[in-house]
């Protein structure tokens, strides 16, 4: 392959995609400028008959200039990954309104949410493949908090930073923060489920591809670091939510928080982390003003947690990524995107075709009871180091 290509979707389905934007008159929007309520984008890829619709583009470049200027895309994806944007070389499997794939009469769905200061089209690889195995894909954009959201009535936000900043500075402060941001994205996430009970029952309008096709009974959510946070905190407050993934998305270790009598969630979990596992030494304590006595205790504590965590649910997978060939970013597509040689470009694709098995056959496994030898067995393999289980309590 060449690198930036984007991987061919390993499911039988074509793929189609359509947009909707919403409208929560329930919620004030408390970062904007002037009042209003909150506005959310979906973007839906869902399994589809061949069409002679047009492909989907990649990125909307010109919205991307009109907000950031000339030099903004590549700031955010980096020169290397710019350029193949730009050109249109970079080519998404979808079709844009195509029928849906008249094989399935409904489809289970999932939600997805993208990862603080990111956005949605940044995982199409993960999320095109999921809806070639049959899954309709909501992915929602999170006004304020994703890199740019653009509307079709011409208001475009960009990723807020000013109260960001003034929350503080120490880690803590930005935890606090940033667990009020998932409170809303959350709540963007229960919201949206509500408009695809309205879809499937031809409301708005039963014109779209989706309407009637959606299996709401199988309903799943996922999403990568704040994102992932994201799912778990919806999946807590909203029991329609059958199972959750979560992709490198902790705080402090910990994926969600326990209430206060130690409940988590009903629902059986995902979550796929990359983390070195290794011991801190005397310079990390330097570093942080501690003994390495204290933060060894420190440490073992936040694990406990999020052992504690992940023994709260329905029943856990913990999966690692491995460290040293991987980032925290393997599970979206900029790996391929700045890959800047074939061999990396290849190793970015084995990396990303293993993130998107083991989240396929966690839904699979959980959404429609299928057997998945990679989680019945505990299955290791290339790429990743360990798959372990919390049986549910």
């Amino acid at each position: 392959m060449r690198a930036q290509d984007l991987p061919l979707p390993s499911g039988k389905s074509e793929i189609g995609h359509c947009r909707f934007e919403w409208t929560d008159t329930s919620r004030q929007e408390i970062l904007a400028g002037e009042p209003g309520s909150r506005r959310i984008v979906a973007d839906i890829w869902y399994p589809a008959d061949q069409s002679s619709q047009v492909l989907v583009p990649y990125l909307d470049t010109a919205a991307i200039k009109r907000a950031l200027g000339e030099t903004g895309l590549s700031s955010f994806v980096g020169d290397h990954g710019a350029a193949p944007i730009r050109s249109g070389s970079i080519r998404t499997h979808a079709r844009e309104n195509a029928p849906f794939n008249r094989r399935l009469r409904q489809a289970p769905v999932i939600f997805f949410s993208h990862g603080m200061g990111m956005i949605t089209q940044l995982y199409t690889a993960q999320i095109e493949d999921l809806a070639s195995h049959g899954y309709v894909v909501v992915a929602l954009s999170h006004p304020y908090d994703a890199w740019l959201v653009s509307f079709s009535d011409g208001k475009q936000i960009t990723s807020e930073t000013k109260r960001r900043k003034a929350a503080g500075s120490t880690e803590q402060q930005h935890i606090a923060y940033e667990n009020q941001r998932i409170e809303w994205w959350a709540a963007d996430i229960r919201f949206a489920l509500d408009q695809l009970f309205a879809i499937n029952n031809g409301k708005p309008s039963a014109t779209t591809p989706i309407a009637g096709h959606m299996d709401l009974a199988r309903v799943g959510a996922m999403g990568h670091s704040s994102g992932g946070r994201a799912a778990a905190r919806a999946c807590q407050l909203d029991t329609r939510i059958k199972s959750c993934a979560d992709q490198d998305g902790v705080a402090m270790m910990q994926p969600f928080y326990l209430a206060a009598d130690g409940r988590g969630m009903g629902q059986t979990f995902l979550l796929f982390e990359r983390v070195r596992n290794v011991s801190p030494d005397e310079k990390d304590a330097a570093s942080l003003d501690m003994t390495l006595a204290e933060l060894n205790r420190l440490v073992d504590s936040l694990r406990n947690n999020k052992k504690r965590a992940l023994a709260a649910t329905g029943g856990s997978f913990h999966v690692l990524l491995r460290f040293d060939s991987t980032s925290h970013m393997s599970f979206s597509d900029l790996p391929l995107l700045q890959a800047e040689s074939a061999a990396k470009a290849a190793l970015a694709l084995r990396v990303l075709q293993a993130t998107c098995r083991y989240t396929r056959e966690f839904f699979d496994q959980t959404l429609r009871n299928a057997v998945s030898t990679l989680y019945d067995r505990r299955q290791a393999s290339d790429y990743i180091d360990l798959v372990e289980y919390y049986p549910k309590k």
